[in-house]
């Protein structure tokens, strides 16, 4: 009997520490609850704020590209007035070259006149004959004596004078001699020839080089063509035509074309071994080795102390046998 009291008397701290346990199982089970639900609410206000900047970042993307579609059209709108402010400039180049054509003319047209009048003045005046003397107009003298002297019968007779200039006078009139007029005539003047670059040379080389440095090689290529037409003879012309053929970046044949035509025309210019160095690149570049060695022995034998000699021979290196 003490024992079973014993026993439930020891069973009893045990069942109440199985029911403390439940209880603190409920405590945790609805602390747990509360925070999934605050978890819950934290993950749904940052959802709704994530949402909220994506918004606002497309309807920056928006408007961004929005912007760069109107600075694009400004931009084409630009390139438009630029063509159309060259073409504007070309044309001024073109009046301004025939201005100068005109004005040329006109200088070569005084010129012969000039030359037609200096010819008529200086030809000799026909000697006259003794036995009918013809009256000089050399001075006011001379008039003077001619009204006052009679000639008759091949003899001059001189009115009576007052004067030393009586005798000169007679003297003058006796003697005949072939004079020449004492009326000087003007030094024939040449007229002023424009200089070799004149301001329509100079604004069309200088459009040229500025295209070709921004890149813009079509309208560059446009320019230096305008230039050897305005001014083919200018020093800067062999320059011109290289730059020509450096427009060509695309299209080789055209570029060889180009550089050619500085052999052809200036041989002696210092573009010419520049210009067959590039013939010669541009043969190697598209494999034609045979073509290149050629050019590059050229240039040696025709430009032998030229800047490019030293970069052809190691070319030729490159390439292997002559």
């Amino acid at each position: 009997m003490k024992a079973h009291r014993f026993a439930a008397a020891a069973a009893l701290p045990l069942l109440a520490g199985c029911l403390a346990t439940k209880q603190d199982l409920r405590t945790l089970q609805t602390r747990m609850d509360s925070d999934r639900a605050d978890q819950n609410r934290q993950i749904e206000a940052l959802i709704t704020r994530t949402q909220a900047m994506l918004d606002s970042l497309s309807s920056q993307n928006a408007r961004m590209r929005a912007d760069v579609a109107n600075r694009l059209l400004q931009i084409d709108r630009q390139l438009v007035q630029i063509q159309s402010l060259s073409g504007q400039s070309q044309q001024q180049i073109r009046d301004l070259q025939r201005q100068i054509e005109s004005r040329a003319a006109e200088a070569r047209a005084a010129e012969a006149e000039a030359d037609s009048t200096d010819a008529a003045t200086d030809r000799p005046a026909p000697p006259r004959s003794s036995e009918s003397p013809t009256p000089t107009r050399s001075s006011g003298a001379d008039r003077g004596t001619t009204a006052g002297g009679t000639t008759s019968g091949g003899s001059t007779t001189s009115r009576p004078s007052t004067g030393g200039s009586d005798r000169g006078t007679s003297s003058s009139a006796s003697t005949t001699r072939p004079s020449t007029s004492t009326t000087t005539t003007p030094p024939r003047t040449t007229p002023a020839r424009p200089r070799s670059g004149g301001v329509g040379a100079d604004e069309a080389y200088d459009a040229a080089m500025g295209a070709f440095r921004r890149g813009s090689m079509a309208t560059a290529r446009g320019a230096f063509q305008e230039f050897l037409t305005i001014a083919p003879d200018d020093d800067r012309a062999p320059d011109a035509q290289f730059y020509v053929g450096e427009t060509y970046t695309r299209d080789p044949d055209a570029a060889i074309a180009a550089y050619q035509r500085v052999l052809e025309r200036w041989p002696r210019s210092t573009r010419a071994p520049a210009a067959l160095l590039r013939i010669a690149k541009l043969e190697t570049a598209r494999g034609d080795r045979a073509q290149a060695r050629t050019h590059l022995n050229q240039l040696l034998r025709t430009y032998p102390r030229s800047d490019e000699a030293d970069e052809a021979r190691a070319a030729l290196e490159r390439l292997g046998t002559r």
